[in-house]
Parts: structure tokens; sequence; C-alpha cells
């Protein structure tokens, strides 16, 4: 696994010892702006360097946005800023426009220090400049005042193009004294300096981002020890980093220590070089988002249109089959995409695949397992496999349609909020449909779920696997509030808030000693810089933004709608679940687990979405077994 590898790989310049005698520090240490529409591929022929492909930002972002997180070495989404990033530029010695890129810093949920990298190199007396032929990629060693420190007119010149039998061609880049340096430079000229590098020197070329893009950069590096693909924390995937890991890697290289409002991680290399490898990694980080909708609601949609036309058109004859069925295979949806994202198939290919073998499985279960029997086993295909990845590392997990969707920026390993909130109500459900078909119950069934929630939190919440902060929350408070239905004192669901807590504690610290690059010691404890209260309160704010964003209005209010029916109809549905005690603990634990999501959450509102999708298919369920008579 990557976690694994991640331990034994050392980040760039941890090789380098002792000082250079021309500079006075160890090795030089240059970013080179490489011409935009470059691939992975094009980079093959510079020596001894690492390739892989560049994160620039958390979703569409402007270039100069990429340049910013660069500085700062840490990012939020243009969404929780308070306003969009205007026209931003270093003009001489100083960046034009900086004070409002300041002052638009302060209001993001997360903190961001724009400037960061460059003021820190200055305290320990090393100088950050860029060539006047860097263009905004300068935004990069801006000081936290805005001040650029200029390089000299010679570097990056074409008088300062490496070229073979030049003296001191074979020292450094000829007119760039200084530790830092931004410039640019075509690529046969980057595979000339690539080649003429010193062996202390750390050298990183960077596909130019376009004017407004999310799309993957091209990125190598070429230093100490370099080979094979780039690696981060970060990500843990072969060949994938950040554009908020270069800082990091530039303080490593000198021997400084990460501040803790930077949140990228020093990059290192290994393994083999696979050039092929890395363009089907981008393609499909670019398509996960884009076939969310294809894949996901347009299946949903058309399963829902057909059981009712079904109803419909039988007179409710068969209005039970198509329920079952519709139940079921909106269960296994997630892990048939699962599947998908192995097999990485077409557009077409993955849409008919999505719509199609679920309903296949479903008909199959239906016949061979029938009653509530189905339903365990619905679950258990779809959270099992997902716990598996969790363990093997993520392998296909970030390749799924329903994935964190790495290419947006924000998840690269784990889960995300859908899989969170889908998998926490799938084990919920599934366990308690289990226990009712083999007729435990008291106790034992308590036992279990306890068991079944106490495995999961660890799989979905540990940094070392699903590395999800909520799964520490939701999947202690379902738990706890199934086990104490179980017994018959509902009274003691409340326990599920102080389960909860310890394992948000328990889990922490695990991270913590564990040394796991982890997205909650980050979000919680503070680790990217800002107090325990500051990042609560940004929390806050991001949850009651996902009730009010215009996109998702009008699911949400259907889904309070729906919720508004089941209320007002209580009677009538708490009977389909009267004589179905586990169902009904596995029901509750669900919704508590899914109240509770949604108010912790920075997704709250998908919480309130999807439970409100499951829970209702799910007692649809149980409204056929009444039907039935079956158990």
């Amino acid at each position: 696994m990557f976690w694994l590898c991640s331990l034994c790989v050392p980040p760039f310049g941890a090789a380098v010892e002792g000082e250079d005698s021309a500079t006075g520090h160890r090795g030089q240490v240059t970013i080179v702006v490489l011409p935009d529409g470059i691939v992975p591929g094009d980079l093959t022929g510079l020596e001894h360097a690492a390739i892989g492909l560049l994160n620039p930002g958390l979703g569409e972002v402007p270039a100069q946005q990429t340049w910013l997180d660069v500085s700062q070495g840490s990012r939020a989404f243009d969404t929780s800023y308070d306003t969009p990033l205007e026209r931003v530029y270093p003009g001489g010695e100083t960046a034009q426009g900086w004070e409002k890129v300041v002052k638009r810093a302060k209001s993001a949920d997360s903190p961001v220090i724009p400037g960061l990298l460059a003021s820190f190199l200055a305290r320990n007396g090393l100088d950050a400049v860029a060539a006047e032929s860097a263009g905004s990629a300068a935004l990069a060693v801006s000081r936290k005042d805005g001040v650029v420190a200029r390089a000299p007119v010679a570097c990056g010149g074409p008088e300062s193009m490496i070229k073979p039998g030049i003296p001191g061609a074979e020292a450094a880049i000829p007119g760039c004294p200084d530790p830092v340096t931004v410039l640019s430079m075509p690529l046969d000229s980057a595979m000339e300096a690539a080649a003429s590098r010193r062996e202390g020197d750390l050298q990183i070329f960077i596909e130019r981002p376009p004017a407004e893009s999310g799309d993957q950069l091209a990125i190598a590096i070429a230093g100490p020890g370099t080979e094979g693909m780039l690696e981060s924390p970060s990500t843990r995937t072969d060949g994938y980093v950040l554009s908020t890991d270069i800082a990091p890697t530039i303080l490593g290289h000198f021997g400084i220590e990460t501040p803790k409002a930077m949140t990228g991680q020093p990059i290192g290399s290994g393994g083999e070089l696979d050039p092929e490898r890395l363009a089907d990694l981008e393609n499909r980080y670019e398509q996960v988002g884009k076939r969310r909708g294809a894949a996901l609601a347009i299946p949903l949609l058309l399963w829902i249109a057909l059981a009712g036309i079904v109803s419909l058109a039988s007179r409710g004859l068969y209005a039970r089959p198509a329920m079952r069925l519709l139940c079921l295979a909106t269960i296994l949806l997630p892990g048939v995409l699962l599947l998908t994202a192995a097999l990485e198939p077409s557009l077409a290919v993955e849409r008919g695949v999505a719509t199609l073998l679920p309903v296949l499985i479903a008909a199959l279960l239906i016949r061979l397992a029938p009653g509530w029997l189905s339903l365990a086993l619905a679950c258990g295909i779809t959270v099992i496999p997902y716990g598996i990845d969790m363990l093997a590392g993520s392998a296909l997990t970030p390749r799924a349609v329903i994935g964190p969707n790495p290419g947006l920026g924000a998840r690269f390993y784990g889960i995300g909020n859908e899989l969170e909130s889908t998998l926490m109500i799938l084990t919920s459900v599934g366990t308690g449909a289990a226990l009712t078909w083999s007729s435990t119950s008291g106790r034992r069934a308590a036992i279990w779920f306890l068991v079944v929630g106490l495995l999961a939190t660890v799989v979905f919440a540990a940094g070392r696997f699903g590395a999800d902060v909520g799964a520490a929350i939701v999947f202690p408070v379902a738990a706890v509030v199934a086990a104490a239905f179980a017994i018959g004192r509902p009274k003691l669901a409340w326990a599920g808030l102080g389960a909860a807590l310890a394992a948000l504690l328990l889990i922490g610290l695990a991270d913590i000693v564990t040394g796991s690059e982890t997205h909650f010691v980050r979000s919680i404890v503070g680790g990217s810089g800002g107090s325990f209260f500051e990042v609560v309160g940004h929390r806050l704010d991001a949850t009651l933004e996902s009730f009010t964003r215009v996109s998702r209005i009008p699911v949400t209010v259907a889904a309070l709608a729906v919720i508004v029916a089941g209320v007002w109809k209580r009677e009538i549905v708490l009977a389909w679940v009267a004589d179905l005690p586990l169902v009904k603990a596995g029901i509750a634990a669900a919704a508590a687990g899914s109240l509770v999501g949604a108010l912790t959450n920075d997704s709250g509102a998908l919480f309130i979405q999807v439970g409100t999708l499951y829970l209702a298919l799910v007692l649809g369920f149980a409204w056929t077994t009444v039907k039935t008579g079956r158990k």
C-alpha cells in the first residue's frame, strides 16, 4: 500500500548534505514554467527527473490562484471565499491587487496565507526571486506583504539558456544565483537545464496553467535521488501531487520544517515511470466528475419512472416486485460503480452497466434469497468491497464516479461525503436486515450492531484507510442508536453522541501516533494553522452554505417534502416495521446518523438527500414484506 511506501521514500533534498561553496546554501531550487499543452510523456527526456501530474487547485481555478496556492502551501474552494479572485499580477517589485488577495484569504473556510513560502524562506536567510520571464508564476514567490523580489536581468533571458560548451554552464543556470528562482523556459531549454543540473540542485518543471481551467498539469522534478513517478502523502496516488505540495518540498530541500499553516506534503519519488498510466489516470480523473449525472442520476430516475409505470399499468399488481427491485438496484448501484472504476469503460458502456447490472443482480437476489436476506446481501455486496478497497489503499474508490472526485482537488484517497452517508446507511440497514433474517435478537443483536459499527468506523474513518472525519461521527452514532433499539431501550440512543466524541479522539490519537497524513488532524485539531474554534466555525458556515446552494435547493426541498409526508403518515409507516424490531433499529440508526451528519458535515444537505432516498426505499421494501406476509 502507498502509505507504507511513503514511509520509506524521502522527500527531495533529504539526501543533500553540506552547503554549496558558491551560494552558501544547500543547492538551488528552480521552478521552471513550461509552455501549456504538454503532457507527462513530453517530459521523459528530462534527465534524472521523476514525472507526474499536478492538481492545480480546488475546482476550476484561474492560473493566478494556482500560483497563490503554491505561495501559501494551502488552498480553499473558491466558494469558501466571500469574493471571487480579482485581477492580481506581479508588476515590477510588487504584486498589484495584493491587498484584496490578503483580505479575501481571511474570509476562507480554512486558513490560507498568501506569500507564506517566500516569507518563511526569508526568515531563514534565503531569497526567493522571479525572473521577468516568469509572468504570473512570480506570484509563487510573492511575500506576505506582496513584495516580489526580482532576479538579475540575465536570469531567464535568452543569453542565460543552457548551452553546451559555455563556461560555468555545468554549475548552474547562468545569471540565476539566488537560492530559489522562478522563470520560464521552452521545453528544449528545460531539457538542457536538466542535463546540466548540479548534484545538489532541485529543479521543478511545471506546465503553465491555462487562464481558466481545473485540468491537471504535467510536472517533473529533478533532484537528489529522483526517479520514476512522483509521490505525495497528500494523494497517496503514484504520479499525482498537489500544487500545495511544492512549498513543503522546497522547504524540505533546505532542511526547513514546514509551518503548520501549510497543508501540503513534501513530494517524493519512486517506482517505475509509466507515462501511459499517467495519461489514463488524468483521463479518468477528468471523467469522474463529468459522469456523475450520467452514471448516478440517470439510472436512478429511469428506475423510478419504470417502477411507477409498471405499478400503474398493472393497477398495483406488480407494485411490490417493482418496489423491491427498485430498492435493491439503488443499493447495489454504488457497488457496481466500483466495478466500472476498475474497468474504466467509455461513457456509454459505463452508463449501460450502471443502468442494467444493478437490476440484474437485484432480480437474482430476489429469486435466490427472498425476504430480508436479499436486502442484507445487497448492502453487503456494496459495503464490503469498499471496505476491502480502503484496506488495500484506495486503489479503486477515487476512480469511481461516486468516489471523492480527485479531479475536483479535494480528496484523493479514502471515501468522500457521498460515500460516507451512503455506506453508513447501508451498514446500519444491512446489519438489521441480516439479524432479522437470522432471527437474532436482544443483547446478541445489540453486540452485532456495535461490532459492525466499530469495524466500519476504523475502516472508513482512520487516516490509514478511509480517512473521513465524518465517518468517525456518524458510524458510532448509528451503531449505538441501533444497539439501544435492539435491546428495547431507545433512550440510551443519546449515548451515541458520547460514542462519537470518543471515536473522534481515539481515531485522531491513532492517526497522530501512526503518523498518518490525515484529514482528521488537519480539519479538527487545527493542524492547518487555525484554532479549534475557528475550524469549527468555518465548518458550521460550510454546513449552512450547503443548504442554501442554489444547485442543491430543488433536491433538498423534495427530500424535506418526503420527510414531512412520512411524519404526517407516521402511523401507517411505522406499522410496516412494527413486527420487525431489528429492521426498525437499523432504520432508526441510519436516520440518526444522517441527522447528525447533516448538522456536523460541511455537506450537510447531502446527508438529508441521501438519507431520505435510501430510507424511503427501505421502508418501501418493508411495506412489500407486510403485504406478502414474508419475513
